[in-house]
């Protein structure tokens, strides 16, 4: 089922976007992955970054600073949903 989907690249532009969200979003440590995969989906311009976890990633404090901090990168920012709110548009 998975076969033919592309694997992304771990690449300078998410390290260096890892490192900027890691300094600017104000998350919690415990939260270095989900920073990871905010710096993919933003790197690889995602339309939809897909997640369960809403204490992190899927929720409006952080989709706000993210929002901002891309605006002052001129960066394209991906919606973080959650399943349902996916399956409902």
């Amino acid at each position: 089922m998975v076969s033919g989907l592309t694997v992304l690249s771990l690449n300078d532009d998410v390290r260096e976007l890892v490192h900027f969200y890691d300094s600017k979003l104000g998350l919690p440590k415990k939260a270095k992955t989900d920073i990871l995969h905010i710096a993919f989906a933003v790197s690889y311009e995602m339309d939809y970054m897909l997640t369960w976890n809403c204490a992190h990633l899927a929720n409006g404090g952080v989709m706000r600073k993210l929002l901002d901090l891309n605006e002052f990168i001129n960066r394209y920012t991906p919606l973080i949903v959650t399943p349902e709110e996916l399956l409902t548009q």
